[in-house]
């Protein structure tokens, strides 16, 4: 029988562990930009959809269900958009004085350090996660 299927499932501590810290983490990294002179309408739009998707986040980690399975998948796609086309929105300096090279690695680590929180939305958008069992 498969762990999903058991009323006693629970999530790895490294999943709570790592919410925590990709929650301080990215906070940390809002607080920056709503902080910077040029913070305009696509930060505060990046807010809250990272608001709602630490939710989801939360609702994932902790077996929660909020809203609907379909709801989280609808909601991934959008984010994953925002998230990209972001670097095009914004009026604030991304690059910090970091030369092309520094950037990309920059980038590329923290798309990396992000993926398992893309991961668990996309889970928890399934209906057969176990979050949504007893919902």
């Amino acid at each position: 029988m498969s762990p999903e299927n058991t009323d006693t499932f629970k999530r790895s501590t490294w999943w709570k562990i790592y919410f925590f810290f990709i929650t301080i983490l990215t906070a940390t990294g809002m607080i920056s930009m709503l902080s910077d002179p040029s913070a305009g309408a696509a930060e505060y739009i990046y807010l809250s959809l990272w608001v709602v998707g630490t939710v989801g986040f939360f609702g994932f980690v902790f077996l929660k269900p909020i809203y609907k399975p379909q709801f989280w998948l609808k909601f991934l796609v959008g984010y994953i958009v925002l998230t990209i086309t972001y670097y095009f929105l914004t009026n604030i300096d991304q690059r910090m004085g970091m030369s092309d090279n520094e950037y990309y690695i920059t980038t590329a680590i923290s798309w990396l350090i992000s993926l398992p929180a893309y991961y668990a939305l996309y889970a928890y958008g399934n209906p057969r996660n176990p979050a949504w069992k007893n919902a």
